[in-house]
């Protein structure tokens, strides 16, 4: 995909989480600017306003950069945590400890205006959202281990967890064996709660608690217990092959009714995936339409790809 005078398009992607907003320039054939690649820190309960500058300044950085280097960019991409209004770009976040200063903010707008976008004629350059969910497992569609798979199921573990049902390179958010709302496992019900109180941060966390005879220290967190299991924690391995366990009870049914080819996993705690493979695995051998089970080829940039493929899939 070339601008008129033969250059390659590229687009402007960012990934928005609840810490940090990653940044860069993806060309059409997803190759990331030399140059182009920045990880800047949020304050998420911070002022709205100081939060809309920090993204802003992101984005500024590749505008100018492709402006300075003479880049065709074809739009905006960004896969953000939600709930969000994405299409209209309206933040619905409230009382999840992040963003909570952005409520009701139209923050498609707000980046507009602060970067001026839109012409002198009134024209509207390209800007769009999607759950980061969404476009991590886009991103993995077209360039990462879900390549030359027709049905994917992605997910990312973190404070929370996401997911996202891929058939043919689109992102289904409705129709069979994909459940309401837009793909989202974590409000199915699990062992007396919901998934996302499970399959998350918080639920390795109370495995760990419920295991441990002693107080957890202070500020312990799931890349410490990974350690620990690494050096040969008795507690700490037993949780992660319990989180391996649950996952596999809990994603069969769902791989089976969607007939998924391909599971992906990416966020923070896919990095301790050496750890729960083996009882994952265990777990979904009752599975005969799965034939791989991976961490992302890219955690990091999966989701930039995604953001930068929804936007040329909108040219």
């Amino acid at each position: 995909m070339r601008s008129p005078r033969g250059t390659p398009l590229y687009a402007i992607a960012a990934d928005v989480g609840g810490t940090s907003v990653r940044c860069g320039l993806v060309s059409a054939a997803g190759r990331l600017r030399r140059g182009s690649y920045r990880k800047t820190p949020v304050d998420s309960k911070g002022p709205a306003d100081a939060i809309i500058k920090t993204f802003v300044a992101v984005l500024r950085d590749n505008l100018r950069q492709a402006r300075r280097e003479r880049l065709p960019l074809a739009g905006i991409g960004i896969g953000m945590c939600g709930p969000l209004d994405y299409e209209n770009g309206i933040v619905l976040m409230r009382g999840l400890d992040k963003y909570d200063s952005l409520y009701g903010m139209n923050l498609k707008q707000a980046i507009r205006e602060r970067l001026g976008l839109d012409d002198k004629e009134g024209n509207a350059f390209p800007l769009v959202f999607e759950p980061d969910s969404w476009a991590f497992a886009r991103g993995e569609a077209w360039l990462g281990a879900g390549k030359g798979f027709r049905r994917i199921l992605a997910l990312t573990l973190g404070t929370g967890f996401g997911s996202a049902f891929v058939a043919d390179g689109e992102i289904l958010g409705e129709g069979p064996g994909v459940p309401p709302p837009f793909g989202w496992i974590g409000s199915l019900p699990f062992r007396g709660g919901l998934l996302d109180d499970a399959i998350s941060r918080r639920g390795i966390l109370t495995q760990y608690r419920a295991l441990s005879s002693a107080e957890p220290p202070a500020g312990l967190d799931v890349r410490d217990l990974a350690a620990a299991a690494r050096k040969g924690d008795a507690v700490c391995r037993q949780v992660f092959e319990g989180f391996g366990q649950m996952l596999g009870a809990a994603l069969g049914p769902i791989i089976r009714k969607f007939g998924a080819e391909c599971l992906i996993f990416g966020g923070r705690i896919s990095k301790s995936f050496d750890l729960f493979d083996e009882s994952l695995r265990c777990g979904l051998h009752d599975t005969p339409s799965l034939r791989r089970v991976t961490v992302a080829r890219s955690i990091n940039l999966a989701t930039l790809w995604g953001a930068a493929r929804l936007v040329f899939t909108k040219i």
